[in-house]
């Protein structure tokens, strides 16, 4: 069986990068390439029903309050103007 596809000039840049790295002697090629390695893979996870992975309720997570506590201010013991002791 014999089809034609047409593709968009962007697709089509990206089977010609396909092309060029699998050798394939024509695009075709590198479509049917495509299609024999990544087919299954891609009917097996496509996401047809919206209600197979349902956004989940917001109810169902606990929520934490973070307080957060002011620091105690370090005590400034040192001044710039006296000697370093080592």
């Amino acid at each position: 069986m014999t089809s034609r596809i047409v593709l968009d000039h962007d697709t089509r840049a990206i089977v010609d990068q396909i092309q060029g790295v699998t050798k394939a002697s024509s695009p075709s090629q590198a479509i049917a390439l495509l299609v024999s390695r990544y087919a299954k893979h891609l009917l097996g996870t496509w996401e047809l029903d919206p209600a197979r992975y349902a956004d989940p309720d917001p109810r169902d997570y606990p929520t934490a309050i973070a307080r957060v506590e002011p620091r105690p201010q370090p005590i400034q013991d040192f001044r710039f103007e006296e000697p370093l002791s080592l």
